[in-house]
């Protein structure tokens, strides 16, 4: 299909191949379900929040949505790296039909059957992280007196099925070594640090030549700011020799 372009909004295909499109400035998802993508209920609803109308949840006293516009005025919010953030607006966007819901209304079995019914729509994992996301902000509104328990405590996540398939299964070392020789020069260092010293996208992405040093490795993960550090195995300190001077 033809790439739409929206002015302020990034449309892309997730790693499952589904379109997604978010406004840049907010974090703010377009359901791509109810508006799908190029129909005029899609320019609509684009167009609906980049005037600001849908920026926020709005924060009625009481409700959930009040709790997330608080949690995201503070610094236990602010201080999360960026992506982690946009990983949460995404998700406060999902909870917005249930923005109105009194605080006092949530527990366990009704935080089950939201963490059952995103995993049914958008898979396990998914889910799992909301729940997970809504225990962070039960928690930090227990603290501050906006609920008197965690009605997210304790809950645990929905196992994956025996005999599914893995979704990150390991490489074997026939499929890696294709993945090498294919890849351009300027692309395999990226994919080889990744491969071999565990690296997310973005880190090797952006790793600086002065970080690889005496056959080593240290850095900080872009994502938690956690120092990490790697002796370099030989196939990774040769793919890093050869590659351009530019990269």
């Amino acid at each position: 299909m033809t790439i739409i372009r929206v002015k302020g909004f990034q449309v892309f295909r997730d790693r499952y191949g589904q379109w997604r499109c978010y406004h840049r400035k907010t974090k703010t998802r377009v359901d791509l379900k109810a508006a799908p993508l190029g129909t005029p209920e899609f320019f609509a609803e684009c167009a609906r929040i980049a005037d600001g109308r849908g920026a926020k949840i709005a924060g009625k006293p009481g409700s959930l949505g009040l709790l997330v516009c608080e949690y995201r005025k503070s610094a236990a919010f602010l201080d999360l790296a960026p992506r982690t953030q946009a990983d949460y607006h995404g998700l406060f966007e999902y909870l917005r039909p249930i923005a109105d819901t009194p605080l006092a209304n949530f527990d366990r079995p009704l935080v089950v059957r939201i963490r059952d019914k995103a995993a049914a729509t958008l898979g396990r994992r998914r889910g799992n992280y909301i729940k997970s996301v809504l225990s962070v902000l039960f928690s930090w509104g227990r603290e501050r007196g906006f609920l008197q328990d965690n009605p997210a405590s304790g809950i645990k996540g929905i196992r994956r099925q025996k005999g599914a398939p893995e979704a990150n299964r390991p490489w074997s070392d026939e499929e890696r070594e294709a993945v090498l020789a294919a890849a351009s020069a300027y692309l395999r260092p990226a994919i080889a640090l990744m491969m071999f010293a565990g690296l997310g996208p973005k880190d090797a992405l952006t790793l600086p030549r002065n970080f690889v040093k005496g056959g080593e490795i240290a850095t900080r993960r872009s994502k938690t700011g956690e120092p990490v550090f790697w002796p370099m195995p030989a196939p990774l300190a040769a793919i890093l020799a050869s590659a351009p001077t530019h990269i």
